[in-house]
């Protein structure tokens, strides 16, 4: 009489998993995804578990399996690393062999209650000293002395095994590079901005509500091919999205993180004015609110159908810059000739279909003054840049 092969027990799965248990997420399934990981916890808690594997043991699909995981990496339980085995059996994140399973790390000291507030969609500012405590990726590839790769795997060890004590201690906080000249080498903080990165802000949805520092700081580890083919590739996985009907988008530095542009392998940055149109958009994304902006600058409203605005020209930089417009409160009176000119034919290209006169009139007899309110005395240049008073954009 055989029986079936008992699966190894799992060090610290009781504290794991008492941990999911008493979370309180709002979405059983990855409610259930969450608690399945637990059991395969190390004393780290850290995972090495196929999407398949818990797609059996949780009786779903491998798609529903993935997508939890990517909802719970977004909200903080968890933080997820890609992972290859190379050709002589190490696992490494530099991307080097054959691609495995992630290594998956419950943040079980993660504030509960950050991680229930972003469960429910509410917004949480961010603890910096939690934040770099938990964080095993935020600076992935800056500590070039340290030998990536993991302990050799046993002949036979499946690939979502445990392999290894891997550290979750968090990874020391990088030097300032030194200048060329061999002086003092300037903060982080004034770092120039790769030129892909501003663009591909604007337009990764929702991302008003995201982390711009991390977004910032997974674009800068990757190449300049790899930054134009990320900001090439947004519009059209916002499209993709958008046909499927699907309204929830990961965080903007998960998205890099995971290589997700990766899937638009011939994806390349549009030149102004001939970006292609990503079809509805989401209300509450940054593109509908561009679009909501410019046409109450027009006097009118855009088509909304079924919570999404319906908006059939291409989303440029130039249209994002009325994302970030000020409130209509603090717009300004236009009156100036040139300046009325710039604004007439900015709107007659961006806006269509019938609309009121731009210029109306404001007091009477003697006091009347004929302008309209906009956001800024000229309209954004082709690039999203705003000009100042007096100077033509």
């Amino acid at each position: 009489m055989t029986t079936a092969k008992r699966r190894p027990r799992r060090i610290a799965a009781d504290e794991a998993h008492s941990w999911a248990r008493n979370l309180r997420l709002g979405n059983i399934h990855a409610k259930l995804v969450l608690s399945m990981l637990s059991l395969y916890v190390d004393g780290n808690g850290v995972c090495w578990v196929s999407a398949q594997a818990l797609a059996e043991d949780c009786e779903l699909s491998d798609d529903t399996v993935r997508r939890r995981l990517a909802w719970l990496d977004e909200i903080g339980a968890i933080a997820r690393e890609p992972q290859w085995i190379d050709e002589d059996g190490r696992r490494n994140g530099e991307r080097r062999g054959k691609r495995t399973t992630d290594r998956i790390q419950l943040l079980y000291d993660a504030d509960v209650d950050d991680i229930e507030a972003r469960a429910a969609g509410h917004v949480v500012a961010e603890k910096r000293a939690i934040s770099t405590a938990i964080s095993l990726r935020q600076q992935r590839g800056l500590n070039e002395g340290q030998d990536p790769a993991s302990i050799r795997l046993a002949s036979g060890q499946p690939p979502h095994c445990g392999v290894g004590q891997d550290s979750s201690e968090p990874e020391p906080e990088p030097e300032s590079p030194p200048t060329p000249s061999g002086g003092v080498s300037e903060p982080a903080a004034v770092l120039e901005e790769p030129e892909d990165f501003g663009p591909a802000w604007m337009s990764w949805p929702g991302h008003e509500v995201m982390r711009r520092d991390l977004a910032l700081a997974e674009f800068r580890l990757l190449s300049l091919e790899k930054q134009r083919q990320c900001r090439g590739a947004i519009p059209l996985f916002a499209k993709m999205q958008n046909e499927l009907g699907r309204t929830h988008r990961p965080n903007f530095h998960l998205w890099i993180r995971s290589r997700g542009f990766e899937e638009f392998p011939n994806a390349t940055p549009a030149e102004p004015g001939a970006a292609p149109s990503i079809g509805p958009i989401e209300i509450g994304s940054a593109p509908a609110r561009a679009v909501q902006t410019l046409y109450a600058v027009a006097r009118t409203r855009p088509f909304v159908n079924n919570g999404r605005v319906i908006y059939s020209k291409p989303i440029t930089p130039q249209l994002l810059a009325f994302a970030q417009a000020p409130p209509e409160s603090a717009w300004i009176w236009i009156e100036d000739r040139q300046q009325i000119a710039a604004w007439s034919s900015f709107v007659a290209s961006h806006v269509s279909g019938g609309r009121p006169q731009l210029v109306t009139t404001r007091g009477v007899g003697a006091d009347a003054r004929n302008g309209f309110l906009a956001p800024w005395h000229w309209p954004p240049r082709k690039d999203g840049t705003i000009g100042n008073t007096g100077e033509a954009a």
